[in-house]
This record gives structure tokens, C-alpha cells and sequence, in this order.
């Protein structure tokens, strides 16, 4: 069956999962960031638009499949010395769509279930949502050699420690007799 396209529009919020595996719907669209509470909470900042690329089809064993990628560029706090470092996220995934638990317990290893509602609607913003925040990295830090915190300052009293006398002298000199 010929897939239909929809380019360079807002990504719609919620979707016919059903439908548009039945037409092997292709979604390309843009979210805004701002309405993605959860991602606006775990980032400092996030690009404002998010692009995504979405295919609706069924695999080889007639599973629903909702495919696709979208990508941002966070700016997260550093672990390290708290300042602002920035990341490029980039995420392509795969996911069955399925009305409940059963039908997700018996889907292939291969795929991560995404539950439809009774009508079969989907919400798409909040997919896409999941997706960008697993791809966050744990541990946000600066490249090596990059962070502040790792940065040594240069130390101006070091003439001072070299004149002051080690305590441990007297015991060296007593180990000594």
C-alpha cells in the first residue's frame, strides 16, 4: 500500500494509532519544547523545536509498528562543577503498538510496547517526550580536560611551604640514632 506524507507541520498531539497503521502513515513534524513539562523540567534548556520523522506499518508478524527518530539539543548542569554543559540527543526507536499488558507480554524481545487507549489513539508528544529522556545521559558532565572542576588554579604560597619545616623531620631524625 502507498504511504501518505505529512511534512513541515506541527506534529499532531494525539493520533488514530490504528488508522494510520492501516494507511502506513509517515509523519514529519515539529513539537514545541515548551509543552513537554517533563523534558522542560529534567533540562536547563532544550532547542524549541523538535524535529521528528514517525512511520506507521506492521512488521513481518503483523505487529503494529510505530517507528522513527527526533532529535534536540539539551543543555544540562554539569556533575562535576555545575555549569551548563550541552548535548546533541538523537533517537531512533521502534515500538509495537498494544491495547494492554497482555498483548505487550507477547510481543518480541525486539520491541518496547506503546499502549494505545480503548479507541486506539496514541499520544504521539508523549512518546517522543519518553524517548528524548531516555536518551538524557546519567551522569551530564564536561568532555575531559574541559570542565571547570577538574581545572587546577596556579598556587602562589608555594615559596612559603618549601621554608616551612616537615614535623615529620624530628621523627626521621630520630630513626636515625
Amino acid at each position: 500500500m502507498m504511504s501518505r506524507n505529512m511534512t513541515e507541520a506541527p506534529l499532531p498531539k494525539r493520533v488514530d494509532g490504528v488508522k494510520l497503521v492501516d494507511v502506513n502513515q509517515e509523519l514529519n513534524g515539529l513539537i514545541d519544547s515548551k509543552q513537554l513539562s517533563r523534558l522542560t523540567a529534567a533540562t536547563v534548556t532544550c532547542t524549541e523545536q523538535i524535529p521528528c520523522h514517525i512511520e506507521f506499518s506492521r512488521d513481518d508478524e503483523r505487529h503494529r509498528i510505530l517507528s522513527g527518530n527526533c532529535s534536540a539539543e539539551v543543555v544540562l548542569e554539569c556533575q562535576r562543577c555545575l555549569e551548563d554543559v550541552s548535548f546533541a540527543i538523537d533517537s531512533d526507536f521502534e515500538l509495537a503498538l498494544v491495547f494492554n499488558d497482555e498483548q505487550a507480554k507477547k510481543l518480541p524481545r525486539r520491541l518496547e510496547p506503546a499502549e494505545l487507549d480503548e479507541d486506539g489513539r496514541l499520544n504521539l508528544w508523549e512518546i517522543i517526550e519518553d524517548e528524548i529522556l531516555l536518551n538524557l545521559p546519567d551522569f551530564p558532565m564536561h568532555p575531559e580536560g574541559q570542565c571547570k572542576a577538574h581545572q587546577t588554579e596556579p598556587q602562589e604560597n608555594t615559596a612559603e611551604e618549601e621554608k616551612r619545616p616537615n614535623p615529620f623531620d624530628v621523627l626521621a631524625k630520630l630513626k636515625q640514632k
